[in-house]
């Protein structure tokens, strides 16, 4: 009872003195469920829940969007949750012992069909509901399980449930077998009394090539537990979750920089770990140039650390390297990284950038929406279209006639203005489907002074659809007398970045970014002309879509007035593709009519069953726009899966597919 008073107690101080539309769930209250279940008893529903952060956002793939997790401030079973936004791009970085609160709909990720049903409980965040509430308190304790507790190794193991999103430690861990996935890596291990345990390796910080071998022994491994594929997975953080007890050392390996060019030293940087201090010359490293037989040097420790290093010096353009580390404890035992050294092994390629225009660096001769000169060293020159779109590094975008690209630098923020003449000296790269030339040192961005700002190109919403919008990324560009719709977000407030929906007939996305002056400044109407630039967030294969029309200023919005808004009547009927789509848990539907006629628009599922009809209605001429919460017509939240809308007047018919995602 002290328990549940404690964190309605911790919520309550949370929230704000004001009405609240949902109600207030503390975590192991969403997922509280009896022996043998497995799905929250309170699925589909929204609640205003909150906690303390055990793992930041950042730490594993999400897609487009972002997770985290969370729990009670008082621990125990049930304590804690994954949550997930759909939206990344201007969320709030969020670390170990933040405090934050949010209004979620609690749902259900389901891994496996019937009869072996698996579901991982999570919060949905509806966007502009999340707070931070808390700031720098300390990262939560991991609770100590046993390995009896979470055995995985029998699929869905009931007793384990009550795990599900907690920050555990499980303690005396042996690395029987691993098994290796393109990004991710899975580890069986078992404890003294023969208990199994899966361990998942998928966090970003935590580096791929990260391989423990077989034997490998851990005084323990601590993680947020993720329910999937019929087992329960510990899942480390970062790689301070896990303390070796004995066994081979463990070893990370990388270069830098990543993509050499001829006159650049590349360094090898080794990460290794021991339960006790590895011997002097005991981690060597192997290189061989174009093929010749191996060298072996002993690298360099820096000092009061587990980092080693060692330089390899300029060579020419072309020449390729090979290298692995070899480390050896105090106990002979052995790690290569690889572990299949010296079969497999480390590459680069020293290049010569070439000069070129950044048409040409763009090129996609076959098609495929990559890059032809992906990975290649470039040197390109035009005009900066755009300030930073970032508050602590360089990225901005570059024009050279009708060719525009983003020019990234990691490490520090290079002041750029829209009109300066900018030489880049970098590597062509791809950022969720936007081609790239990164900088890997600050002196290879060269300001020439003021130029000419490219001529502004008028574009519609149609030019910036999926496939049409690859004509004009990077580029500046504007657009005339578009409806600006709260969708998915409302306009942003100070600090924040906001993803809307613009219509002229058509549907695009207009992304405003808290880098820039424009958040906190006001609407003053839903209509405006815009200028910006075109950028792109797709995360699946063809990247050919998810264009995002991106206002450098304030300024760049000409807000349309009662007095001079004449809206054009479309020409002919149409019907957009909805957006988002994917989409959860809602999305818009946009078309046009060119005169006042009666509409029908309704939602099928895969079956060719009506579920919803949205309008039945003598609609005016003109763009105009429908939202779907995914409900039939009854009220009811529909399943994930494919849907079709149609739309039907006098004159015309049409009928596109969505898909609903959970």
């Amino acid at each position: 009872m002290k328990k549940a008073l404690l964190i309605m107690l911790f919520l309550a101080l949370l929230i704000p003195a004001v009405v609240q539309a949902y109600p207030l769930v503390p975590i192991d209250s969403i997922q509280w469920v009896p022996v043998g279940q497995d799905s929250s008893r309170i699925a589909g529903d929204t609640v205003i829940t909150g906690g303390l952060i055990t793992c930041g956002t950042g730490a594993f793939y999400a897609g487009t969007g972002v997770t985290f997790y969370m729990e009670n401030p008082s621990g125990g079973d049930f304590s804690g949750i994954m949550a997930y936004s759909a939206q990344a791009q201007g969320y709030p970085t969020l670390v170990p012992g933040d405090s934050i609160l949010c209004t979620a709909v609690v749902s259900e990720y389901n891994s496996l069909p019937p009869p072996e049903f698996v579901t991982m409980t999570e919060l949905l965040i509806i966007p502009s509901t999340f707070e931070f509430r808390l700031y720098g308190m300390p990262e939560p304790e991991a609770m100590d399980v046993p390995c009896s507790e979470i055995d995985s190794t029998a699929h869905a193991d009931s007793a384990a449930e009550k795990y599900e999103g907690v920050f555990i430690k499980v303690h005396g861990l042996t690395v029987d077998s691993l098994i290796n996935y393109s990004t991710t890596s899975t580890w069986i291990c078992s404890d003294s009394t023969g208990h199994q345990i899966c361990v998942r390796e998928a966090a970003d910080s935590i580096p791929n090539s990260f391989r423990p071998p077989v034997g490998t022994q851990f005084d323990f491994v601590q993680g947020v537990v993720y329910h999937r594929f019929g087992a329960y997975l510990l899942q480390p953080r970062y790689m301070r979750d896990m303390r070796l007890s004995r066994g081979a050392p463990i070893v990370t390996v990388a270069h830098t920089p990543l993509y050499p060019l001829v006159g650049d030293m590349v360094t090898i940087n080794a990460y290794a770990v021991d339960d006790e201090p590895i011997p002097q010359d005991s981690v060597r490293l192997f290189y061989r140039i174009n093929l010749l037989p191996w060298t072996p040097v002993s690298m360099t420790r820096i000092p009061n650390t587990d980092n080693y290093t060692f330089t390899l010096p300029s060579i020419q353009a072309g020449w390729v390297i090979d290298y692995f580390v070899h480390a050896v404890d105090d106990s002979s035992n052995i790690t290569n990284e690889p572990y299949e050294a010296p079969l497999g092994f480390h590459r680069y390629t020293v290049q010569a950038p070439r000069t070129m225009t950044i048409a040409e660096a763009r090129v996609d001769a076959n098609q495929d929406y990559v890059p032809d000169l992906l990975d290649s060293a470039v040197i390109v020159t035009g005009i900066a279209v755009s300030p930073n779109f970032n508050t602590r590094k360089t990225d901005f975008y570059l024009q050279q006639g009708n060719a525009g690209i983003e020019v990234f630098y990691d490490s520090t923020q290079i002041m750029v203005n829209p009109g300066d003449s900018v030489t880049v000296n970098g590597i062509i790269a791809q950022y969720y489907g936007k081609t790239q030339v990164v900088a890997y040192r600050n002196n290879r961005i060269t300001l020439h002074g003021s130029g000419h700002l490219p001529e502004t190109t008028v574009v519609t919403c149609n030019d910036l659809a999926d496939i049409n919008g690859e004509a004009h990324e990077g580029t500046l560009i504007k657009v005339n007398n578009v409806l600006i719709l709260p969708t998915p977000n409302p306009w942003p407030a100070l600090g924040t970045s906001a993803t809307m929906t613009m219509v002229d007939g058509d549907t695009a996305t207009l992304r405003i970014d808290l880098s820039t002056d424009i958040d906190g400044q006001p609407q003053v109407t839903n209509r405006a002309d815009i200028v910006g630039v075109l950028s792109q967030y797709d995360y699946s294969t063809p990247l050919n879509g998810f264009y995002e029309f991106m206002p450098r200023f304030y300024t760049d919005f000409t807000w349309r007035t009662a007095v001079d808004d004449d809206v054009d009547i479309p020409n002919d009927y149409s019907l957009s593709q909805n957006y988002p789509n994917p989409f959860n848990p809602s999305t818009l539907i946009s078309f046009n009519l060119k005169e006042k006629t009666h509409v029908s628009l309704s939602i099928y599922n895969i079956m060719g069953e009506r579920v919803n009809n949205l309008v039945n209605q003598e609609l005016e001429p003109g763009a105009h726009s429908v939202r779907w919460d995914g409900v039939n017509s009854a009220g009811q939240k529909v399943s994930s899966g494919i849907y079709f809308y149609k739309l039907d007047t006098n004159e015309f018919s049409a009928t596109k597919r969505m898909v609903l995602l959970k």
